[in-house]
This record gives structure tokens, sequence and C-alpha cells, in this order.
């Protein structure tokens, strides 16, 4: 039986911090939070629970937080309470005026990781800036998932699929710039992740392809490789089976295009080229794709540590060439493609393809149709058609997730409106007119749509908010449709929905659009046609703990999800020459007075934003790891303070040495530099690692918009050698 919001008892809820979405059972009282725990009943999670979904009670109670709308009364962080119809007024007739004067596209909107699990949020977000004719979507893609979107787009033509290893049967995983004992499992929705990767090394290998002797390859097979060089292994290992004859050609034949261009372009791959760039020896390349290549059953998976890279996109496509081609893919225990519970069978969205459009800074082709990341500031300071002079920022923090944080303050005090959407004033707010308070996940409803066709245990789950909003907090929802009914305008569901509520009707919300969606999926009841399928209603009122949809994801239905009429994967386009074209030009040598600085998410902390959780955050110690011989050439002591120069700016950090990184490299975490409202957080150590990062677009990876973030060229010195 579902408790009411803010009753006494236990709430039935789930984590909606990481994709592994874990159950949570909530004790309320006194309308009080007093206790999160594990929800052993849950189907998947089974009573798994890591620090940060608890955590989230410190956040929701955080004297910090923003609990009032704030209007900037002055400099940079100085606000003042002020009333919701005052905010929503004013909003929305600046938001009319200026694109009215300037066009659509003067008006845009940054919408953080925080809204991947929050139901349909990017969705309504962006409907919200296109009601106004604006193009101009802004996330954390580039510094984060842009090259495996753009893969997707290329070999699936479907950028909206994100394939995942089917943990369940694997035998051999290699994991690329991925750490799941502390990100538990990016992009997979896995929430006992460690327990299936120690079945996996029980039958065989799991192995971590990384820069640092990480958590997770500390428990697992490390691989060590210079950073920024997963594209030469993965090319090297695919020449060593093709010229072993270890690839299904058969196969390849009957279900795949451009296979047989793509092997041939690879047969110019030097191995000693491969050596040198990444660090491995020519006969442990060759190990390991044998090793590959025989394993019962084996997947490729890339993460963050493979995406923000000179060649991220290549690097991405190899692993899925390698997964297709040794026959691993849409196979059980291999890299599948889940059914996606809230697209109609037959009819999925297609996101607008690769290059249909082109960013205004640095003619860059849009991927999924988001804009670069890294010219979000350029795109704000500087003149001409389109520019942006009123954004909203919606659950994320620029300042502290882009390179060049320094320029986008200044880029942010230069709109005509800046609103936050947020519940911390963090770096970014601090130079908003208003700030909106908005709900923790502890405050609303949510189903898990957007990940759950990753799930290898596939599931659905929609719960209740367990309290009500805090203070005047507020759904985003809610507040975009605010905004919209003051100019008379249908909310972002309707928009999305193609509907014209009658004056005065609030029209539908973002959950008729999502209960819609789901009814007429391939789980749904089809609006009563199949007896058996599921509405939001009947989830609600049968399965409070939430729905496992199957035993396991189908693997066969992988082949449901590549978008191309023939249903057959591309290893070979345009973009895939232009790549290894680009690659190869690259195989000059390394420079060995360089370092190349690539980074590290904390166990403690979230990105940016759980860093005033002292249950979280606590004994967080940012460092920038070195290995020993490059500290003792440059006579630096371990504990000591160093300078970190890039050719886009300096930071002065705290070295460790440690044999964990591989020589000629150096690594720090990301998400710290706080100087926002937030006092907990302000008092950590660390600085913003992107300040050493370039947010010219010429040093962007050219086809997808990519930051460079990991293999950043450095130089560091002992600080009292710096000048």
């Amino acid at each position: 039986m579902t408790v009411e919001p803010g009753a006494d008892g236990r709430h039935i809820t789930y984590c909606r911090l990481c994709e592994a979405q874990c159950g949570l059972i909530a004790e309320v009282e006194n309308g009080r939070i007093v206790h999160v725990g594990p929800d052993r009943d849950h189907p998947v999670s089974r009573g798994h629970l890591c620090v940060k979904g608890p955590g989230m009670v410190n956040v929701t109670y955080d004297q910090d937080r923003v609990l009032t709308p704030l209007k900037r009364v002055g400099g940079p962080g100085d606000f003042a309470p002020v009333g919701w119809d005052e905010a929503i007024a004013d909003i929305a007739e600046r938001v009319d005026a200026i694109t009215k004067r300037y066009g659509g596209n003067a008006l845009g909107a940054y919408i953080g990781n925080p809204a991947a699990f929050s139901t349909m949020h990017y969705a309504y977000g962006y409907a919200f800036i296109q009601s106004f004719g604006s193009e101009k979507r802004y996330n954390a893609m580039q510094v984060d998932t842009g090259a495996r979107v753009l893969a997707s787009d290329q070999v699936f033509g479907n950028a909206n699929v994100y394939p995942f290893p089917d943990l369940l049967d694997c035998d051999h995983l290699m994991i690329f710039g991925g750490n799941p004992v502390v990100s538990k499992m990016s992009l997979i929705c896995a929430p006992r992740a460690l327990q299936h990767l120690d079945d996996i090394a029980k039958r065989g290998a799991v192995i971590v392809v990384d820069p640092r002797n990480t958590e997770t390859a500390k428990r697992y097979e490390h691989q060590p490789i210079a950073p920024d060089s997963d594209a030469w292994l993965l090319a090297g290992m695919l020449k060593v089976m093709i010229g072993e004859g270890l690839v299904q050609t058969d196969f390849l034949s009957e279900r795949v295009v451009g296979w047989d261009r793509l092997f041939d372009r690879l047969q110019s791959v030097d191995l000693a080229t491969v050596e040198q760039k990444t660090g491995i020896a020519v006969p442990r390349v060759e190990e390991l794709a044998r090793r590959f290549a025989s394993a019962r059953t084996a997947a490729c998976y890339g993460r963050v540590g493979s995406n923000r890279g000179s060649f991220s996109t290549l690097a991405n496509i190899l692993m899925d060439a390698i997964n297709i081609a040794t026959g691993n893919f849409a196979r059980e225990g291999g890299s599948l493609i889940g059914v996606a519970p809230f697209e109609p069978e037959g009819a999925p969205y297609i996101a607008p393809a690769h290059g249909s459009s082109r960013s205004r800074i640095g003619d860059l082709p849009l991927v999924a149709a988001v804009q670069p990341g890294g010219t979000l500031a350029d795109d704000i300071l500087v003149p001409g058609d389109g520019q942006m002079r009123a954004l909203f920022v919606d659950c994320g923090n620029p300042v502290l997730s882009y390179p060049d944080g320094d320029k986008t303050e200044r880029a942010f005090e230069a709109l005509d409106l800046f609103v936050s959407l947020d519940f911390y004033m963090n770096e970014s707010a601090r130079y908003a007119h208003y700030i909106l308070p908005t709900t923790t996940f502890f405050e609303r409803a949510d189903i898990n749509d957007l990940w759950s066709p990753n799930a290898p245990e596939p599931w659905l789950h929609y719960v209740q908010p367990v309290i009500e909003p805090l203070g005047q907090a507020r759904h985003e929802f809610d507040i975009y449709a605010a905004i919209l009914r003051h100019l008379g305008r249908p909310n972002p569901a309707a928009l999305l929905m193609g509907q014209e509520p009658a004056d005065g009707e609030e029209g539908p919300s973002h959950f008729d659009l999502v209960d819609a969606a789901l009814r007429m999926g391939p789980f749904g009841d089809g609006f009563g046609a199949k007896p058996d399928g599921l509405s939001l209603e009947k989830l609600k009122e049968e399965y409070p703990h939430g729905k496992k949809l199957a035993d396991r994801m189908p693997a066969e239905r992988s082949w449901d999800r590549v978008a191309s009429d023939d249903r057959k994967p591309r290893l070979w386009t345009d973009l895939i020459e232009t790549e290894i074209d680009r690659l190869s030009s690259h195989a000059s040598g390394n420079d060995p007075v360089v370092l190349k600085l690539f980074g590290r998410r904390m166990l403690h902390g979230m990105n940016s934003w759980l860093h005033n959780s002292d249950r979280v955050i606590r004994n967080a110690k940012p460092t920038l790891l070195m290995h020993p011989n490059d500290a003792r050439n440059r006579q630096i002591s371990d504990g000591k303070s160093v300078r970190i120069r890039s050719k886009s700016g300096q930071i002065d950090v705290t070295v460790e040495i440690t044999d964990d990184v591989v020589p000629g490299s150096v690594c720090y975490p990301h998400g710290f530099g706080h100087n926002g409202g937030w006092q907990k957080a302000n008092a950590l150590d660390g600085v913003n690692v992107n300040l050493l990062a370039s947010s010219d677009p010429a040093d962007f990876e050219p086809v997808s918009g990519n930051c460079l973030l990991d293999g950043i060229p450095v130089e560091v010195t002992p600080l009292q050698d710096a000048h």
C-alpha cells in the first residue's frame, strides 16, 4: 500500500544518483526523513546500497540549501528572497522580449547530469526553449558521453542507444576508462554490478585498461596504458584478430555492412606504433586480442576515460567493431542494445543525424542536436547572429564542468538574463539573476525511464514523493510550465504531445506523457488492448517495489534497435574513414618532456554537487597523482605543492607520488574548486582542474566536439620553482 508523501512510516523509493537506481526504504517520523536504507524486496538491487543514496538526506535538509526563490541584488552571490509570482512574471517577460528582439537562439539551456535520473527532464526542459524557437541545447555530453553517442549514430544509425555488456553471462570483459567500484557501472543499470564482475572474473577475466591502477583494476586484472591512446590499442587488437583469422567473416557478411573496408584499412596499422603510443608491448597486444576472440563470450565496454580524448569517437567505434567482428554483438554474454519500454515498437525516436546542424562557434557538427559544450562561453561573448543573451542552467554547474571556468564566469556576467534551477547556489548559480529552488529526489515522483533499456535484468519502478517539497521548492516541470502559462502558452508536456489546452486548463503533465509512452511501448497495456501490460497506475498499485520485466534482456532484440532500414550495423562510413586517416597522421612519436593529465572520479562525491554532504564527502583529499620516475626527474617530493601548466591555464595542487599511474602521466579529480553558497564544499581542498582544459574548438575532437579532458599536455614544477 502506498504511503502518502510526508506521512509517518516506511516509504518505498529508489536512488536517483546513478544508473544503478537501487531500491531504497525511507523512514519518516513527524514528517521528516530519519533513516534511509536498502529495499531488500527490490527485484534487482535486492538490498544493495552505497553511501550516496542515504547521503541525499543530508542534502535535503542542508542548511545551505536554497528553499525560496532568490533574486540577485548586487555582485555575484548577492541575493535577496523574492516571491514566486514576481520571479515567474519577470523571467517570462524578459525571455519573451529577448527572443522577440534577437530571435529564438538568443535563448539557451544547459541541463545537467542529474536530469538523466529525473523523469522526462531533458525532453521537457528542451521543449521549453524550443517553444521560443531555440536550438541552443547544452548539457554534459561533450565532457562525458559525446563520443559514445556519435559512435552509436555511425554504427547503429541511432544516437539514442548505448551498447552494454551482458554481465549475466559474459566470460571476458574489457573495461576501457571505467571504474565501476566507484562509478557503479556507468551507462549500465546494474545495481549489483560488482557481484556480476566478480562472477565474470571467476569464469574468465575482467581486464581494466586504464592509465591508473584504479580501485577496479586492483580488484581484477590491470592493463596499464598511456592516456589518450585507447584507439591505438583497439586498432592493434582488431588488426591481430583479422590477421590471425579470429573474426567471424560469415556472420559479418550476413549481418554487417562495411566490415571488409574497415578490415582492409586496418592492415596499415603498425603494431610497433601501437606499442610506442600505448606503452603496451606488441606480444601483450597480441595476447589481449587472442584472449578476447577465444573467449566463450566477451565484450568491450568504455566509459568516461575513453570518451574525452583526441580519438574517442574512433575508440568507441572500434569497441563496437571488436564486439561485432568476434560475433559477440546481440548474443548472450556479449554486447547488447536493450529493449526500450517507452518507445513504440517499430517506431523508435531517432535523434537528428550527425552534422545536420552545426554550431555557431567553431562550425562543429552537432551530435544528437546538442551544442558542443566547450563553446558555451563564446556563444555568449562573441557578437553576431544567434548570440546567446538568456540562459537557463538546470541542475548543472558549467563553471566547474566545462573547460575554462574563468571565461564561463565572464560570460555569465554578460548575459541579459541568467536563471538557475537548483537547490544550491553553486559556482555557476552565483552569477544568476534568479535562483529558483527545486526538489531533491525524495520530494518528487519518478520512474526509471531513460536508463531502463540498459539493464541486463530489465525493470521498471514508479515511486511517489517520500515527503512534500521543503520550503518553497518546486519541481522543474512546474517552473517551466508556470513561465509558459504566464505568456499564455501550453506547458512543455502539451507541446511534446501536440496538444492545445483550453484557456484556464493546466494541460497534461510530464507523467501523462510518460504514461502514454509506456502504454504504447513493448511492455504496455495498449490502453486496454493488452490486459497483462503495464501503465503507471498499475506499476504504482501492484508493483510498489518495482516490476522486473524479464529475467534478462533478450539479446536477439538488439537488432531491432539498429535504425538502418536493413537492421545492419555499419563499420564503414565517411566519418570512420576520416578518423582512421586522422589517427594515421598522428603516428609520430610522443614528447618525453610533457606529461599527459587525465581525470578521475572519487568515491566521495558526485561530480561537483554532493560535496556539501558530510556523509558523502568525508575524507576526500584531492591530490595530483604522479609516478615516482616523473617526480624524481622534476625534483618533486611527496606531499609538496606543485604548479601544473597547460597552454590554457595553470593551477597549484598537492602532489601524491605513486606507481598507480603510468610514467608520463598525472591524474587529478574533477568537480573541486568551490566558492559558491555551500560552506562545507567551500572548505574542501582542491581546485578546478578544468581550468587547464581548452575552450578553443580547434582543440576539440573535430567530429564530436568533445572537449579534451583526458590527455591534456601539461608541465609540472615544484611551486617554489614556478614563475
